[in-house]
């Protein structure tokens, strides 16, 4: 049997010989076998007071002394996070990694930064002093992290008589009483005689059983606990696997700091792996990455998955024994994943929070980036002193910008996004703002997929609560009102002013309609305004569909009179001045002559230059007759086939010239192709 010496990262800093197999042609450590045939991995988390044993009792559990660092050693206290593992009984095998948190008040934050990925809750309480101030914060930090399977181990009960061990049994049970282990098992034990861990060994299978199966699908996500080097091997990260899973040579992004590398290599328990599935405790070695580059706090995901921010959306629920309610902009400190991030807390309804307030819609406003995953739990610490007063779940973790208070459409949203019904979550995104939507923005806002956006989105426009513009752009049915009851108000107010005008110029209607909404495509909203029938468009000008310019009947046989002369004259029409004089002054010849332009009858070469609408045909044609036959189009030769004069046939081609159908080149006009 061949052997080999594998690279191997651990936290006991020793190296290993495994033994090969080779199963269809790849080559595999026994473990990874083992591994692939459906073993299950858990994270079980210690909590308690200072001296209350957790270390020893683990130590007597697996052999480990979690103690690592020379000065927890040489005090015999825990300072930072410590880490063993266990094999548990159970089908499939239950391999559980032990995350040791210390006890002291001084080191909560490093509690914290090894409590956010347990599965299991390993409350050990001393049978001689029963429950202490940090067996409280710890249990209040485990509720805020929605831990629900856990196993109370009553510690020391070799030093304690019975009336004290049952009276401290007792007493966790009433501290226990509110919380979700409020049932959980418990274990006399002592570390020093052995007595009760086969029967610990037994609740931990037991309660293994019980806990959540961590999904593998979906993108991997690794807080990072521990960074260190390794000479001949480089930088290597460890931590839990909370979600996905983990691949050697997958590509990785080091988040908040965007740095890109890759999983080199794996390993889990002392044993190099292929694959990491979540509730592993994992170390990854990172090539190209230096030390100094990454800290606790940082995370593995796959490249896009994760947007570093600043702001965030959440919910808030404040723990009822909190000493004083939370204030509105109020700074906290605010513990996600392995890190910590200081935020200022911004509350959407109310001025402040009291203690027992639950589900509170919140942004968290950070003093520096950090990488939320939707759905995270986050515990919430006042800044000084720094005590656990609340805690919640990340809902978005990039929100677009921030609310005001009393912003009703974003309540809705918070509210939306509650319910788990991704139809109203995204219809509230949708009305949560006036402007319009593309499904890749609908989908990074809801935490859906592309895919799963446009079906919800469609279903809002069979409903009638959205719609969709020519350029694919969603808008919410209150969006859409605001529009249509803009265009309609702008334009009523237009027509009133200019009830001789058939139009008002299109541009006119931007900024209004800016106004109402923050719109990309001004021409996709005068499309869909025109499909809807709310505004009819003329050319460069738009109208109200029923508005029409009409002549007033003490001028209409004036309006006919004028016209017939600009017939019967062609391309040499009368002077706008010669009427006047035949009219009484209550009768606005150049409101008539307007009035026809309006209409088309007449079309304006100029202030006081009008053609009537045949004639302005004829010319048009002849000019297309003298570009295509390939004569030079000046004003004479237009000129001499027309009979008009050059102080007609001059502002005629210039008039051409704007329209596109010439262009001039020197003193001729040649003819534009299409024009």
């Amino acid at each position: 049997m061949p052997f080999r010496r594998p690279w191997f990262l651990t936290e006991r800093k020793k190296f290993t010989w495994r033994r090969i197999s080779n199963v269809g042609g790849t080559v595999y450590e026994t473990d990874t076998i083992r591994a692939m045939k459906g073993e299950r991995h858990i994270i079980i988390g210690t909590a308690g007071h200072v001296d209350h044993g957790k270390t020893t009792l683990i130590r007597a559990l697996t052999g480990i002394n979690t103690d690592r660092l020379a000065e927890e050693q040489a005090r015999g206290m825990t300072i930072d996070l410590g880490f063993a593992f266990l094999e548990l009984p159970g089908d499939p095998p239950i391999h559980a990694g032990i995350v040791d948190v210390p006890g002291h008040e001084k080191f909560v934050k490093n509690m914290l930064a090894g409590a956010g990925g347990i599965d299991i809750a390993l409350l050990v309480v001393s049978a001689e002093e029963g429950p202490m101030p940090q067996t409280k914060e710890h249990l209040d930090i485990l509720t805020v992290l929605g831990v629900s399977v856990g196993v109370v181990a009553l510690t020391k009960i070799d030093m304690a008589d019975a009336e004290l061990a049952e009276i401290a049994a007792e007493t966790i049970r009433e501290s226990l009483a509110k919380t979700p282990l409020a049932d959980a098992p418990m274990v006399p034990v002592s570390a020093v005689t052995g007595q009760g861990m086969d029967t610990l060994k037994a609740a931990l299978a037991e309660a293994a059983a019980q806990a959540p199966v961590r999904s593998p699908s979906g993108p991997f996500r690794l807080p990072v606990d521990r960074v260190f080097s390794l000479p001949g091997v480089g930088t290597v990260i460890t931590g839990t696997l909370v979600s996905g899973t983990l691949n050697a040579g997958d590509p990785v992004l080091v988040q908040p700091q965007g740095i890109a590398t890759r999983a080199r290599t794996l390993q889990t328990h002392h044993r190099k792996i292929e694959a990491a599935t979540p509730g592993m405790r994992v170390a990854v070695n990172l090539p190209g990455v230096e030390v100094v580059q990454v800290e606790r706090g940082a995370v593995l995901t796959p490249p896009g998955a994760q947007i570093a921010t600043s702001l965030m959306d959440a919910r808030l629920s404040v723990l009822p024994e909190a000493s004083r309610p939370l204030r509105h902009r109020e700074r906290v400190r605010v513990h996600l994943g392995t890190g910590e991030v200081m935020a200022r807390l911004l509350l959407l309804t109310e001025r402040e929070l009291p203690p027992g307030t639950a589900d509170a819609p919140v942004q968290l406003d950070c003093e520096g980036v950090t990488a939320p995953a939707r759905g995270e739990r986050f515990v919430l610490r006042t800044y000084s002193p720094a005590r656990a007063v609340g805690g919640g779940t990340v809902l978005e973790p990039s929100p677009t910008h921030r609310y005001r208070r009393g912003d009703e459409a974003a309540k809705a949203l918070f509210e939306a996004r509650g319910t788990g019904e991704r139809t109203d979550m995204v219809y509230a995104m949708l009305a949560g703002k006036p402007a319009d939507f593309s499904p890749a923005e609908v989908a990074a806002g809801t935490g859906l997929s592309e895919a799963a956006a446009i079906v919800e989105l469609e279903t809002l426009v069979d409903r009638q609560q959205a719609e969709v513009w020519t350029d694919g752009r969603y808008i919410a049915d209150t969006t859409a009102k605001r529009l249509r009851e803009t265009a309609v108000r702008t334009l009523s107010q237009y027509h009133r002013q200019n009830p001789f005008r058939k139009g008002m110029p299109r541009d006119g209607l931007r900024a209004p309609l800016t106004k109402a909404a923050a719109f990309r495509d001004f021409n996709a909203v005068l499309l869909w305004l025109m499909a809807e029938g709310v505004i009819a468009g003329e050319g460069v000008t738009v109208r109200l569909p029923e508005h029409s310019v009409e002549i007033p009947p003490g001028w209409r046989k004036p309006a006919e009179e004028i016209l017939a002369v600009y017939r019967s004259a062609g391309l040499t029409p009368p002077s706008p001045e010669n009427f006047q004089a035949n009219y009484p002054r209550d009768v606005h010849v150049r409101t008539i002559l307007s009035i026809h332009a309006e209409n088309g009858d007449l079309i304006p070469l100029g202030e006081d230059l009008f053609i009537e609408r045949q004639a302005y045909d004829t010319a048009k044609r002849t000019i297309r007759q003298l570009g295509s036959a390939g004569r030079e189009i000046t004003v004479a030769t237009v000129r001499d086939a027309t009979g008009s004069s050059r102080k007609v046939i001059l502002p005629l081609l210039e008039h051409f010239d704007a329209l596109k159908l010439t262009r001039r080149v020197g003193d001729v006009r040649v003819l534009i192709e299409n024009g």
